[in-house]
């Protein structure tokens, strides 16, 4: 250890220790032996500071609330320079902490509600999402009012889609350094949208469209039943165990299991875990590309694009609601579902129609450098999945669903500031 590690308590270089496990999204549990490797003292020392494993994860929490605390006791200001201030600055605070949205990515696709369980935190820390009001009031809200809680799902995937590729982009050396300000040219996008953030003769530019054409454009998104392809077995069997035992319960003796199979039978197919996931799913993300694709060679602008890009995610999850939460896997493994679609879509032929006709480059929406348009779209086709996942742990009707896509299609074309 170094000087000023060194200098460290203990107890905080456990902690450290324990967040550098944190390094990608799907991080994997460590156990206390490999805590007190990683730190280099003794089992016996780590618990003289922490009784057990889950006080070690609880302390992890605890440090990530109060340092997103300190961006965030002002964020219910009716001064918006504040409160916008407030949310770029905690943006930032997690492109330079990637650890720590990682933590919560972890969290989030594992468990129903983890939001409403940080809302308590938060609160007893002086946050408060209103300049004045109750915890309870703000619950039942968050519960009830499907543009409250649009609002939130929406800010929160857009803040983890940005900040994520920009540690990408980062990474692999696309960008030479960090985008300067990145935090308020996010707000900026999550407040104005793409009308707020696009010159009027960009091709993202929102458009006019009547209510008759926005009904015509989700009838055009319906599938009968009887035409959707059935689903892989071994595909409900993974959906049905993330379901009983959460994504890290996920193994392939539960897998087999549920197949009443052995375990042997499904290595004939697959190498591992992982493996078996990954194709399953890429089969599946495969028939929703295609869904779009065929749906949006119908859309006359940009602006009906992201209506069918909405209205057919949603058609392809009512008819396979079984890969909503497997979608949490996707996303706790740092792969967006637009990622994993690019991956599998090897010819051009396989690109939806108003992505080809996009500029190579774009630089607005501005994140302070160009990039391609496919992340406007990717950011786009991974809101409606992160929607599902929360309206599926909230037990949402399909109405309150409707509602919740409608406010998020607003949202992406106008932001949550409203501004039609």
């Amino acid at each position: 250890m170094n000087k000023t590690e060194n200098s460290k308590p203990t107890k905080e270089l456990i902690l450290d220790a324990a967040f550098s496990f944190l390094e990608k999204p799907g991080f994997s549990s460590f156990s206390m032996n490999e805590l007190a490797a990683k730190v280099g003292v003794t089992k016996p020392a780590i618990y003289r500071h922490f009784k057990s494993k889950d006080a070690v994860l609880e302390a992890m929490e605890d440090r990530i609330v109060d340092n997103m605390a300190v961006f965030l006791r002002k964020i219910g200001s009716k001064d918006m320079m504040i409160a916008r201030s407030s949310l770029a600055g905690l943006i930032d605070f997690f492109s330079a902490n990637p650890h720590h949205i990682n933590y919560f990515i972890a969290q989030m696709s594992s468990s129903p509600n983890y939001e409403e369980h940080l809302f308590k935190k938060f609160y007893a820390r002086q946050v408060s999402f209103y300049e004045e009001g109750k915890k309870e009031d703000y619950l039942s809200e968050f519960r009830n009012n499907m543009e409250k809680f649009s609002k939130h799902v929406f800010c929160g995937m857009s803040i983890f889609f940005f900040v994520k590729l920009h540690e990408r982009l980062l990474q692999t050396e696309q960008i030479s350094k960090p985008s300067e300000n990145f935090g308020e040219k996010i707000v900026a996008l999550m407040m104005g949208g793409l009308c707020g953030t696009t010159d009027s003769q960009s091709q993202l530019h929102p458009e006019s469209i009547s209510e008759a054409r926005k009904k015509e454009l989700f009838n055009l998104c319906k599938i009968p039943d009887e035409t959707f392809p059935k689903e892989d077995r071994i595909f409900s069997a993974l959906a049905s165990v993330i379901e009983k035992y959460k994504i890290p319960g996920v193994t392939v003796e539960r897998i087999a299991a549920e197949l009443n199979m052995a375990k042997s039978s499904l290595y004939e197919y697959f190498d591992n875990k992982n493996q078996m996931i990954k194709c399953l799913i890429n089969k599946e993300l495969q028939l929703l590309q295609t869904i779009t694709i065929e749906n949006s060679v119908e859309a006359k602008n940009f602006t009906e694009y992201v209506y069918i890009v909405m209205a057919s995610e949603m058609e392809y999850f009512t008819h396979r609601p079984s890969v909503i939460p497997i979608s949490g896997w996707l996303l706790m493994g740092g792969e967006s579902i637009s990622e994993m679609e690019r991956q599998n879509c090897e010819e051009e032929s396989d690109v939806a129609p108003w992505e080809k006709r996009l500029p190579k480059r774009i630089d607005s929406p501005e994140l302070g450098f160009s990039y391609s348009p496919e992340i406007i779209t990717g950011w786009i086709k991974c809101l409606p999945v992160a929607l599902l996942v929360e309206a599926k742990g909230k037990n949402l009707s399909m109405e309150k669903r409707m509602e919740s896509f409608m406010h998020t299609i607003d949202f992406i074309l106008y932001g949550i500031g409203g501004n039609k």
